[in-house]
């Protein structure tokens, strides 16, 4: 009697991937599709870290729920306590490719050793031919259904509409970042087809749209602040990483890293009234702050305020400050007044920007949103809905903080769903 099993994963990311190789190696015997509506698997693999590839991040080891978010910490650390910080890892270096930890501001990255994302991606293509993957790209699955216990799956491939049945159907189509790499959010149909509520999808981890004096003067100019994301007078996240000015607001890590939020209440909720907020000094205080600054202009009185701030900041920064304060650029430091250098301080250490808008999904990093947790196992990656259904990645509620927690997540519930318990 043949006891083999089919198994089709819809979706050949990073999740899609893990959990086809994750099925092989908890049930050898079963026939495992990967069907793809692009044209190569693992397309967003090779943009991520900028081309780097940032794997995980070594600050899973401890806690990792708190790094998520969407679905409860017990949903998160489900899945990782499966597939851990150690497995990820253990994983890629049983498959040849080694890593290392980014040093940069302590983060925590980790990276291949070679820089270079297309090592990752073609060392997976090489492993899923090597455990008998079928793989069809250019195939794109228009309808998911069951009857008793065997799903019918239709599919544009080649020109033509393919019926193809499977044991098992696993979700990893992705959400809705990066369409020009053909995300689209299709499979958020899929599964509202069979009965899943979809949390709407927004982007996160994306610039924003907050027009303001200082990224009028300061174009194209990067610099270490502190970022804090304030909705409805409370402050919700904040981030010391680099900031970059643009012609439209800002962007940069720090605000990709507190961005969530800001999108969740803009896009998904319609709210009007965000704001962020920028410190030049984020590793003093503001008393401190004034305590360096008055020993500048004690130190020099007849120096202008602007050149007090040469060696704190690049000379355009410090001058565009000075301007945003209301001070001349030519005033020194006894001539003007305890509020104008109360202003300036202000200025520097919380600097308040009205945020308009987001960036759209072309710029963003993640998606926010997806299928509801709360009917999906936690221990399985198994719909409650559905048996035999199974979801992984980013069509999950789940999204992480930058950093490689991202893919750590397509990881680990990728090999958690490809278990098929």
């Amino acid at each position: 009697m043949n006891n083999q099993k089919t198994i089709v994963i819809v979706g050949g990311g990073a999740a899609g991937i893990m959990a086809a190789l994750s099925v092989r190696k908890h049930h050898p015997q079963d026939k495992i599709i990967i069907l793809d509506r692009t044209f190569a698997l693992g397309r967003k693999i090779l943009v991520c870290g900028a081309g780097r590839c940032n794997i995980t991040n070594i600050n899973l080891e401890h806690d990792p729920a708190k790094h998520y978010y969407g679905a409860s910490p017990d949903f998160i650390n489900s899945v990782f306590e499966q597939f851990a910080y150690a497995d990820i890892s253990n994983f890629f270096h049983e498959l040849g490719i080694n890593l290392y930890v980014e040093q940069k501001k302590r983060i925590g990255k980790l990276f291949p050793t070679t820089n270079r994302a297309d090592t990752v991606t073609e060392i997976l293509y090489d492993e899923l031919e090597h455990q008998r993957v079928e793989v069809r790209t250019n195939c794109e699955v228009k309808q998911i259904t069951k009857v008793n216990t065997i799903f019918n799956l239709l599919a544009y491939y080649e020109g033509k509409l393919l019926e193809i049945k499977a044991d098992y159907v696993i979700l990893a189509a992705g959400g809705r970042t990066y369409p020009a790499l053909g995300a689209d959010g299709s499979g958020y149909n899929l599964a509202r087809s069979l009965g899943h509520n979809i949390i709407e999808p927004v982007p996160s981890a994306l610039p924003l749209e907050a027009k303001n004096n200082l990224s009028q003067h300061l174009q194209g100019i990067r610099m270490e602040l502190n970022v804090s994301a304030e909705i409805n007078g409370e402050i919700k996240k904040s981030s010391t990483d680099e900031v970059m000015f643009t012609n439209y607001g800002l962007s940069g890590p720090a605000v990709l890293n507190v961005s969530r939020e800001i999108s969740i209440h803009l896009n998904r909720n319609k709210q009007i009234e965000a704001y962020v907020y920028l410190n030049a000094f984020p590793m003093l205080t503001v008393k401190q702050v004034n305590d360096l600054l008055t020993a500048r202009w004690n130190k020099k009185p007849n120096q202008s305020v602007v050149k007090s701030l040469y060696g704190l900041f690049p000379n355009k920064v410090a001058l565009a400050y000075v301007k945003e304060s209301g001070i001349s650029e030519t005033a020194s430091s006894k001539d003007i007044s305890t509020e104008q250098k109360e202003k300036l301080i202000k200025i520097l250490t919380n600097y308040k920007i009205k945020v308009q808008a987001t960036r759209g999904w072309n710029e963003a990093e993640f998606t926010a949103g997806g299928v509801d947790t709360s009917e999906v196992m936690s221990t399985s990656l198994q719909s409650k809905l559905v048996s035999g259904l199974y979801f992984c990645g980013e069509i999950l509620n789940v999204d992480g903080d930058v950093g490689g927690f991202n893919l750590s997540w397509a990881w680990s519930s990728g090999h958690v769903a490809g278990k098929l318990q």
